[in-house]
């Protein structure tokens, strides 16, 4: 059978209460028939499904309020993880995931277990990035709609019995159209990941825009007082007029000071000024040296990190791929050996390498590998994050070392000129030389400082230049990609429009409308469906269109692999608001013939209290018929051997 991405089974549902199981049943691929009287708990059966796979709920029934915790086995593509949650009132709880199947998960200690949150942070991921990744359903999120959960795709795969009949998704009271929309392009493939990551890089990029548009104005201002044009060309004209004043000025006070000498004056020289000169002069080159050491070593482990991140990519394709090989491993023959070319003898059974004749187990391989691919998630994670930081901490580094360095480079010349001159004491003419020399230097720092800034401005101008661009190539491109997404929205609301209406002409002839219908118009964002632009209906036939919706929606996913709709689908709306026993029947064929009809793996689960009787059968029902007498939940003959 033919599997697309993504592709949601679930295997297996076990409830406890306080450590003993009360229901414990294997579903299967295709159409699986939850059967039994009204109240007998097909609905809680239901809802558990919902939140034991990600779904948030809180409105329990009584029965269900009784018990503890939920335990579901599915496939994820193919990859079995079994996921525990707490029953509770409380909205938002966590998840434990294990990467194996339920009778592993039983047996298996907690430390093999790991609990995600209902909300992802900055550095620890939820559940629903977890599923998403196992399912490879890309992340969505942005200002309107927030992040999007597996509680929301799961939202437009339950029709349950309590939410407005005539709305697509199941109820939820904060329920913004723009989220809606973006969950229902998501699951018809009309969304690119890459369109999210570039919204983030552009505003991203734009924050830094208009950072980098507000310092330039505020550098703008303080030079704009000036009446000369502060270039760097300007700075350069006037460093080498200053430079040559220096030289002129301490040539006459070198003049002045041989003078002193060679006149016998005897001044008192002191050191103290080169001694202080050098004391500045070693404590900078330290810092400096300190500083440079540290922003080495913040690169090369910026260098390694991007590496190990890159690695972490291409682990998690290599991982996706090895899925394949799991599914197949024992597929591979050789005739000869490898090494000394002599025949190899076939072996009495396949389970085993037919090599070396090793025995190996694709199960226990395949939750190997969703471990992998939820560790690798995870770390990913965790570098990305720190990355990020080590990054800033390189431009801090890079800063703290470049104004170290001009400290050094002012104080070295200082040095250098206290060692050429002598010191003694002040003469008249020497105080002036002294004082006017001082004032050159003055003017030498001020222009240092502008020289800094005409610096950081061409700086700034030129990645401003470069983010403008950058900016207006990521737009255009999620221009590109947006086009090519609305034809693929086109394209996928028609075909879903087509098996939509093929099933309401396959409907009793109950509504006129149905019989004649031409097309489906459907909007995720406003929450509604109708028939050649027609909404009202008797309450029955709406319960056949919502159900047909369902179905027709999953259909068109079988037909075509670009949908992210997980193939899977739960209805608890066959039978809603007075509808006939021969009109459930009706349907409930129409359910079988399209499940039958193409060979892509799914699943749809349905309760129902009227079953068509050539569908009752154990290869497709779920557990025993449930009454009042006997209902799905056993409290009263709990089994003990549940999860601890």
């Amino acid at each position: 059978m033919t599997r697309f991405s993504p592709t949601l089974i679930l295997n297996r549902l076990v409830i406890e209460r306080d450590g003993n199981t009360v229901y414990d049943e294997k579903f299967h691929v295709g159409v699986n028939i939850l059967r039994g009287d009204n109240s007998s708990g097909k609905s809680t059966i239901l809802n558990f499904i919902f939140y034991g796979l990600g779904g948030d709920l809180t409105d329990w029934s009584d029965v269900a309020q009784l018990c503890s915790k939920v335990v579901v086995e599915a496939s994820f593509n193919g990859l079995v993880a079994t996921l525990a949650r707490e029953i509770s009132t409380e909205p938002g709880r966590p998840m434990d995931v294990f990467a194996g199947d339920y009778d592993n998960a039983r047996v298996a200690p907690m430390s093999e277990w790991k609990r995600y949150p209902y909300r992802r942070s900055a550095s620890v991921e939820s559940f629903s990035q977890v599923i998403f990744r196992l399912l490879g359903i890309p992340e969505v999120s942005n200002d309107e709609t927030g992040n999007v959960t597996i509680h929301q795709i799961l939202r437009l795969l339950y029709a349950d019995q309590l939410s407005p009949i005539e709305q697509i998704f199941k109820f939820e009271r904060f329920d913004p159209p723009a989220l809606r929309d973006a969950v229902g392009r998501l699951l018809c493939g009309a969304y690119d990941s890459e369109t999210y990551n570039n919204d983030i890089k552009i505003k991203s990029l734009v924050k830094r825009f208009d950072g980098i548009s507000a310092e330039l104005r505020s550098l703008f201002s303080i030079l704009g007082r000036a009446e000369q044009a502060h270039t760097l060309e300007w700075i350069d004209a006037q460093r080498a007029s200053l430079e040559a004043q220096r030289s002129k000025i301490q040539f006459e006070i070198a003049r002045v000071e041989a003078s002193l000498y060679t006149s016998g004056i005897q001044d008192s020289l002191s050191l103290k000024a080169q001694e202080d000169a050098y004391a500045e002069v070693q404590r900078l080159q330290r810092e400096l040296g300190s500083a440079q050491e540290k922003r080495d070593q913040m690169v090369l482990v910026i260098a390694d990190s991007d590496l190990f991140i890159s690695n972490l990519k291409d682990k998690l394709g290599a991982l996706a791929d090895s899925k394949a090989v799991v599914e197949n491993l024992g597929a591979v023959r050789f005739r000869s050996c490898p090494a000394c070319y002599a025949p190899v003898e076939e072996m009495e059974h396949d389970h085993a390498c037919h090599l070396c004749k090793t025995p190996f187990d694709s199960g226990s391989a395949q939750n190997r590998l969703v471990a992998l691919v939820n560790e690798a998630g995870r770390q990913l994670k965790q570098s990305t994050v720190l990355q990020e930081r080590r990054r800033q901490d390189l431009v801090r580094l890079q800063d703290e070392v470049r104004r170290l360095s001009e400290e050094w480079t002012h104080a070295a010349r200082k040095l250098s000129e206290a060692q050429s001159l002598p010191s003694g004491s002040a003469r008249a003419e020497l105080r002036k030389l002294t004082r006017e020399a001082g004032y050159l230097d003055r003017q030498a720092e001020d222009l240092e400082q502008k020289a800094a800034l005409a610096k950081e401005i061409e700086k700034l101008s030129s990645e401003k230049e470069s983010l403008n661009a950058e900016i207006a190539s990521l737009r255009n491109r999620n221009e590109r990609i947006s086009f090519t997404l609305e034809k693929r929205r086109e394209l996928a609301y028609n075909l879903i429009d087509r098996e939509v209406v093929g099933l309401l002409k396959g409907d009793l002839r109950r509504q006129d409308a149905f019989i004649d219908a031409k097309h489906v118009q459907f909007d995720f964002a406003l929450n509604s469906i109708s028939v050649d632009g027609t909404k009202y209906f008797s309450a029955s036939s709406r319960v056949i269109l919502k159900s047909s919706f369902y179905v027709g929606f999953l259909q068109a996913a079988r037909m075509d692999k670009m949908f992210r709709h997980p193939r899977f689908c739960i209805l608890d709306t066959i039978e809603d608001k007075g509808m006939e026993p021969a009109r459930s029947h009706n349907f409930q064929r129409l359910i079988m013939e399209r499940s039958k009809r193409l060979d892509v793996e799914h699943q749809i689960i349905f309760a129902t209290a009227m079953i068509a009787p050539e569908l009752d059968i154990p290869e497709l029902t779920v557990g025993n018929y449930s009454t009042l007498d006997n209902p799905t939940i056993n409290l009263r003959g709990s089994v003990v051997g549940g999860l601890g």
